[in-house]
């Protein structure tokens, strides 16, 4: 017994260093390498969109003329004498408005930002002259235009092209009755839309801004037919340019002054032995001035010869359209006051006029139509206008239209109403 208690002990004794060496060798093994992640999915790139915001307003006007207009439902002339007679009444939705703004995300390899605006309007005319077709306003194209715009730290650069308004005196008075056809138009309002290619600047210098434009413009004139006007056939575009200065001298003290200069040239006598290319020129100020959160004060002034029919002012044809072609020259202005006593209501007053020289006119009108040619056109007109929440208005308006014709004996002035009752939806 006692000789097995020792074997065991040996035995004992020699399996211990030989444990100690396993569990040396096995301690030095390396440790296995954990598996290697997965590699994350490359980014997707950002993903090019074209927002598209929708804008615009339905707008309903009933009107009722004191004495004849030529359009019911604007007072921009009063009828020549024998028809200025009667009044009308009626009601009209065609002054509504639709359009979209367009912004693009994503770059391009000229690093501008991408906009566009498309807007259209229902006062193109009418499918029938039956009164039943009154309702039924044709709709029409008003504005189609893009815009690429560079920011520089010293101010943006941009080009348009598309269908825009011009670069002459682009204010507008504020109305709620006359807006597709603007309060004062033919009576000093200078406007129009054409198809053009404009380069314009804006930078902003502490409290004053500087505004620089210049425009290559489709002609336009009272020349037929619809694509081949006197413009066109001169083979030369309109030509504009307009620069502006704005200040703020206080938050509710501020106001932009600018001056426009529009050019162009038409060709009369096209294949003729009296062919001849007539230049036009017209020049406008525009003022938009905010004197307190009360009031605001804005208008404009022109000058020109032989562009009228541009325009949109009185002197329709602006050029004699058979030699020697005498140019009409002519002059306007307008000016309202906006005095806001809340924000929720406003008044409105002012006055515009528009003078084509009758010289001018009577040297090429003959006696035969002298009495239905007008030379002079005045507007008065005076509101007021509930903001009843940012999405609805409506409003009171009254205007005062006096035209003057030519005549072969004395100058006949002719006068006639309208007031407007107007409401209109926003969005």
């Amino acid at each position: 017994m006692k000789a097995l208690k020792k074997l065991f002990v040996a035995a004992l004794a020699l399996s211990l260093p030989l444990a100690t060496l396993a569990q040396a060798t096995e301690a030095a093994k390396p440790a296995e390498a954990a598996p290697a992640a997965a590699p994350a999915p490359a980014a997707k790139p950002a993903e090019e969109t074209i927002k598209v915001t929708p804008y615009g307003f339905v707008l309903l006007n009933a009107y009722w003329d004191g004495n004849t207009l030529v359009n019911k439902d604007y007072p921009g002339q009063a009828a020549a004498a024998g028809t200025n007679e009667g009044g009308a009444f009626l009601m009209s939705a065609r002054q509504s408005r639709i359009g979209m703004r367009l912004a693009t995300s994503g770059e391009n390899w000229t690093g501008a930002a991408l906009t566009g605006v498309l807007e259209f309007d229902f006062k193109a005319g009418h499918l029938s002259t039956a009164s039943t077709a009154w309702y039924n306003g044709v709709m029409r194209l008003r504005l189609a235009a893009m815009t690429a715009t560079w920011k520089t730290p010293y101010g943006n650069w941009a080009v348009l092209a598309g269908q825009e308004y011009g670069l002459v005196n682009p204010l507008f008075a504020e109305s709620l009755a006359w807006v597709a056809d603007p309060l004062f138009w033919q009576a000093g309002n200078l406007w129009r839309r054409a198809p053009q290619i404009r380069l314009s600047y804006n930078g902003q210098f502490d409290a004053v801004g500087l505004s620089l434009a210049a425009a290559m413009l489709s002609p336009a004139d009272a020349g037929t037919p619809v694509d081949n006007g006197f413009g066109n056939r001169s083979r030369t575009p309109n030509f504009e340019a307009r620069g502006a200065v704005s200040v703020k001298a206080a938050p509710d003290i501020s106001g932009t002054v600018g001056v426009g200069y529009h050019m162009q040239t038409r060709r009369y006598g096209y294949g003729t032995p009296d062919e001849k290319d007539v230049d036009g020129w017209m020049l406008g100020v525009d003022a938009d001035l905010n004197l307190t959160q009360f009031l605001q004060v804005k208008g404009e002034y022109f000058t020109g010869e032989g562009a009228d029919d541009t325009y949109n002012t009185i002197g329709s044809p602006a050029v004699q359209t058979a030699a020697p072609y005498q140019k009409v020259k002519s002059d306007g202005f307008w000016a309202q006051g906006i005095i806001k006593p809340l924000p929720q209501l406003w008044l409105t007053i002012g006055y515009g006029q528009a003078k084509a020289d009758d010289g001018d006119l009577r040297a090429f009108v003959t006696p035969a139509n002298q009495a239905t040619t007008r030379y002079e056109n005045s507007q008065l007109a005076g509101g007021v206008l509930v903001n009843a929440g940012k999405f609805w208005r409506f409003g009171v308006e009254a205007m005062q239209v006096t035209t003057k014709y030519l005549a072969a004996a004395g100058d006949p002035e002719q006068k006639a109403t309208q007031i407007a009752v107007s409401s209109q939806l926003k969005f």
